[in-house]
């Protein structure tokens, strides 16, 4: 009964462990998709940034290239510039897209896309001016052109955008650390869990190992005393019967009563030394069922075979 308390407390004891790492691990599990998930917002608002600053870029390589065909009347500066309004559009479609879910930028993208079109208005003008009216009506016209204010409040609202941006990757950033402090501490958690499971599994088999260690030190002392003990009994006939009445072991007095060596009787069933008359009436048979209902039978003496 007290070992299988102990059993019952040790199972108790494990089922209680993994039900913690089932926990833990579920908690770890979650841990890491929100971290995946914020890494993910990060990146995004990253790749708004880029944006931003490509479209400003592609908006000032479009002035530098109206401003070289004005004054140099060289066609490679309106390759290049036609090659920047298709960047325009490519990187304005980008953050608008990337920021469906912001609506402050969202209404900060339809101003830039409105100053965009005045900005490209503006190069149109000068181009034309330039391949009709020559070099001196351009370059009039650049200089007292609505050009400059279109880029100055083009690049407050690309500053403005990306300093939200910023504050976003900023916060972004915090909850980073923050779920990767979290993961940490649960993989920590996990493993002192796993540890302390494995250290108390090979406590409970060392303890086992001990305990039948012990228990089989002792049943060997035993045996050996009690096989001392039945050796020297020499006026006494002691037998060791199978379940089947076959003649397992015996001492120096059973032999000696017999006059058989326990070579010549091993195996053989102990009936052979009962009397004719008490095989028939079942004596041995009788003496196998009372010594297995109390566990010993006494009175037994080998005499010689009938």
């Amino acid at each position: 009964m007290r070992k299988l308390l102990q059993n019952r407390t040790v199972q108790l004891a494990f089922g209680f462990a993994i039900a913690i790492l089932l926990v833990v691990g579920g908690l770890a599990y979650r841990s890491m998709v929100l971290f995946n998930e914020n890494l993910q917002w990060v990146q995004h608002t990253h790749e708004v940034l880029e944006n931003l600053q490509d479209l400003h870029f592609a908006m000032e390589d479009i002035a530098g290239s109206v401003r070289g065909f004005v004054l140099t009347g060289q066609l490679p500066y309106l390759e290049h510039y036609r090659a920047n309004i298709l960047s325009v559009g490519q990187h304005a479609t980008a953050v608008r897209n990337l920021t469906v879910d912001n609506p402050d930028q969202q209404r900060n993208i339809l101003v830039l896309e409105r100053l965009a079109a005045e900005r490209l208005k503006w190069a149109e003008t000068n181009i034309s001016l330039r391949q009709t009216q020559g070099a001196d009506s351009a370059t009039d016209a650049l200089r007292n052109g609505s050009g400059q204010q279109a880029t100055a409040d083009f690049q407050e609202i690309v500053s403005r955008m990306q300093s939200e941006e910023q504050q976003l990757l900023t916060h972004r950033r915090m909850v980073v650390g923050r779920s990767v402090n979290r993961t940490k501490a649960i993989l920590v958690i996990v493993i002192f869990v796993g540890l302390l499971i494995t250290a108390a599994a090979g406590w409970n088999v060392q303890r086992d190992h001990s305990r039948r260690g012990i228990a089989e030190a002792a049943l060997r002392d035993s045996e050996d005393k009690y096989r001392g003990l039945v050796k020297g009994v020499q006026d006494y006939a002691i037998l060791m019967l199978g379940p089947n009445g076959e003649i397992q072991s015996w001492n120096p007095g059973a032999e000696q009563m017999s006059g058989f060596t326990f070579e010549e009787v091993f195996g053989h069933n102990f009936s052979r030394f009962f009397p004719a008359e008490e095989i028939k009436l079942g004596r041995p048979q009788e003496i196998l069922r009372l010594a297995a209902a109390s566990g010993e039978r006494t009175g037994i003496s080998p005499r010689s075979p009938v």
